[in-house]
């Protein structure tokens, strides 16, 4: 069986794209994208409608519950002014049928493979409207990232969230953070393999038009377009 999954495309429609005519996206047996379609890029109901419309397992991010209900008052209190006023101007960018679409995400899918288990989700899930504080701050992940998913029955835990690409051996599971489709550049996504008990990951980039993507951001100049489009430096 071979699993295709990728995270945060964060309103790319460009990196989408790419992913979509891939010969890796179209040779997948299952396709699974982990959240967070909404923010940061300028293009939220374009990537909505691409995920919808795919049939992929699409699993609610941060931002698709930012999206579909409000910020969260755990949340609202932590965010500064202009990335409220993000949130705001890109939420209200997305049409209402997306908006309750949206509202009818899973946030988590287990998977039984030849008898290994797999869990995908966005990231470790503290209520029905907040994903848990990060303990590493989007860095490489350690055994405080692994606490966080200790009562989750699976051998291998594929999640998003943290932008950058990583895998976590601890505690006897797996931990396999795909990066994000959207906000790196190039691309990431990750390849499954499961053949006769043997699991193989494959990490994957992807290029797209990366200049013009910057470009249109800034033109829109909404808030925080001028922080984000400098992401694809780092």
């Amino acid at each position: 069986m071979k699993i295709l999954v990728y995270a945060d495309v964060h309103g790319n429609k460009y990196a989408l794209e790419e992913l979509y005519k891939s010969d890796d996206y179209h040779n997948a047996d299952l396709r699974i994208f982990l959240g967070d379609a909404f923010a940061m890029c300028p293009y939220p109901n374009e990537c909505l409608k691409m995920i919808f419309d795919s049939g992929d397992v699409f699993l609610m991010g941060n931002h698709d519950s930012y999206c579909a209900y409000g910020l969260p008052a755990e949340e609202f209190k932590y965010f500064k002014a202009d990335k409220r006023e993000h949130q705001t101007y890109m939420r209200n960018k997305v049409s209402d049928i997306y908006k309750e679409k949206l509202k009818a995400l899973s946030k988590g899918y287990f998977l039984d493979c030849d008898g290994i288990k797999f869990y995908f989700t966005h990231y470790a899930w503290e209520s029905d409207r907040l994903v848990c504080d990060n303990p590493e701050k989007h860095e490489i992940p350690t055994e405080k990232t692994a606490e966080l998913f200790k009562n989750i029955d699976a051998d291998y835990i594929i999640y998003g969230h943290n932008h950058f690409s990583s895998e976590l051996v601890c505690n006897g599971k797996t931990l396999i953070c795909v990066g994000s489709l959207g906000m790196k550049y190039p691309g990431n996504y990750d390849i499954i393999t499961i053949e006769n008990g043997i699991v193989k990951i494959e990490k994957k980039t992807i290029t797209f038009d990366v200049e013009k993507l910057k470009r249109e951001m800034l033109e829109e100049n909404y808030p925080r377009a001028i922080g984000y489009s400098k992401w694809f430096n780092e």
